[in-house]
């Protein structure tokens, strides 16, 4: 297989480091916001008088305003500053969480959290766009593995800070939201004085000394939504969550359960194991990135569809070890979670992100990333239904076979499809940029 020769770079966009850490810190917050109800949920419902329906429907609620908001953060990001909308979704909307920790009641905590939830998916989108527009595509898998992995083990840290704040009596779960709160308004602050948005298409070879004079001249519009799903990329990247999403739904939600029931471990021994899992997942999201970029660089035309063949092939190996055939005490279960984890979430940073660059105008590109995440949500939702219908069917070992193993088969199998139709769209969006250009007069 030879690979596409590289056109020559965009000179490196000055600062970008600096907006990654600016960034980074604002994912380390949001994932701590998006944590803190579940994780300090027994002490708000004896300080409230709640019951466990009410998180439940705190938590459904919130996911269907950020599925609703997500899309429109995204359009506005690339309709208007992505620097403005990072100031004001994950900055000034901090307020609401903050204001949580004043809560007096369920309703008024339903209140204030429904709208924090608004900017919760204000992040994602923009950041990601702004991104690829720092970075080549030969190096945007290492960078979105970074910044999902501080991401992920940021989540990891916020369940212990969460933990030992809920043990405080009616102050503690308090005290974490107002904390929460004014660190992302302090992230708000921040992104307003140091971050520099870069004109969009930064980074693009094709546009190297005329982005700032393309990002003026093209403007997002209803076009570009239009757009989106008329590259069978951006289609295929929504039908590949079909077999996707399943896996991480099974695991992340009866493992703990299929590790006590059918497994005969105790729940603190469960729960290390699935830590050692969720390390392994956060570890992964820089390994795909890597792994991603390296066969960007070697096999341009295919090297990341190699790379979610390959992991989700041996994912679905370790899958069936794993869960199907591992036996032995608690050392043998760390050592496949932990296996089992370096290969959970690859795809994204170093494939799915990537991608969705590689095919969409850079005034898209923040939609494009909404829509990607409203459809990995609503399969979220869809999936989860069912698998947990699936649960009280059949064994949970069984319910493990089909919605990983043979999921992820399925996965593997799947992402041929894109083979036809991921270089071509790539090699379009290349002549439309060349366009641009020509048009621009340079």
């Amino acid at each position: 297989m030879t690979s596409t020769p590289l056109a020559t770079e965009a000179a490196p966009v000055k600062g970008r480091w600096r907006n990654v850490v600016l960034l980074a810190f604002a994912g380390i917050v949001d994932a701590g916001e998006d944590q803190a109800m579940s994780s300090m949920f027994p002490a708000i419902r004896a300080s409230l008088n709640m019951t466990t329906a009410h998180l439940g429907t705190i938590t459904s609620l919130g996911k269907v305003v950020e599925m609703i908001f997500g899309p429109i953060w995204g359009m506005l990001a690339d309709r208007f500053s992505r620097k403005r909308i990072l100031t004001i979704g994950t900055g000034l909307w901090g307020l609401w969480t903050l204001l949580i920790g004043f809560s007096a009641s369920y309703e008024m905590l339903l209140a204030m959290r429904m709208v924090a939830a608004i900017g919760l998916v204000a992040l994602g989108a923009p950041m990601n766009s702004m991104l690829t527009d720092l970075f080549p595509q030969k190096n945007r898998g290492k960078v979105f593995g970074i910044l999902r992995m501080i991401s992920s083990l940021a989540v990891i840290i916020s369940i212990l800070f969460f933990g030992r704040l809920a043990e405080i009596p009616e102050t503690g779960w308090r005290i974490g939201f107002v904390t929460f709160g004014a660190l992302s308004m302090l992230s708000g602050l921040l992104f307003a004085i140091f971050l520099t948005e870069p004109p969009r298409g930064a980074a693009e070879s094709t546009l190297s000394g005329v982005a700032e004079l393309s990002d003026k001249r093209f403007n997002f519009s209803w076009k570009n939504l239009a757009g989106i799903f008329r590259v069978p990329t951006n289609v295929l990247l929504i039908l590949e969550k079909i077999f996707g999403v399943p896996v991480q739904i099974t695991v992340l939600t009866f493992t703990v359960t299929w590790l006590v029931d059918e497994r005969n471990f105790r729940p603190g021994q469960a729960t290390t194991i699935l830590s050692c899992l969720v390390i392994g997942s956060a570890v992964s999201t820089l390994i795909g990135g890597l792994l991603g970029d390296w066969a960007e660089r070697r096999f341009s035309r295919y090297g990341r569809l190699f790379v979610v063949q390959g992991s989700r092939a041996i994912m679905a190996l370790m899958g069936y070890l794993f869960f199907q055939q591992a036996a032995g005490g608690m050392g043998t279960f760390i050592a496949f979670a932990l296996l089992f984890g370096l290969f959970l979430d690859m795809a994204f940073p170093g494939a799915i992100a990537p991608m969705i660059a590689a095919v969409n105008l850079p005034e898209q590109r923040s939609t494009a990333y909404a829509i990607n995440r409203l459809a990995n949500g609503l399969m979220q939702a869809l999936v989860a239904a069912l698998v947990g219908i699936a649960s009280q069917q059949i064994t949970l070992t069984n319910l493990f076979f089909w919605a990983v193993t043979v999921s992820l088969v399925l996965s593997a199998l799947s992402w041929f499809v894109f083979y036809p139709y991921y270089h071509r769209d790539r090699a379009a969006l290349e002549n439309q940029l060349a366009a641009r250009r020509l048009e621009l007069g340079k």
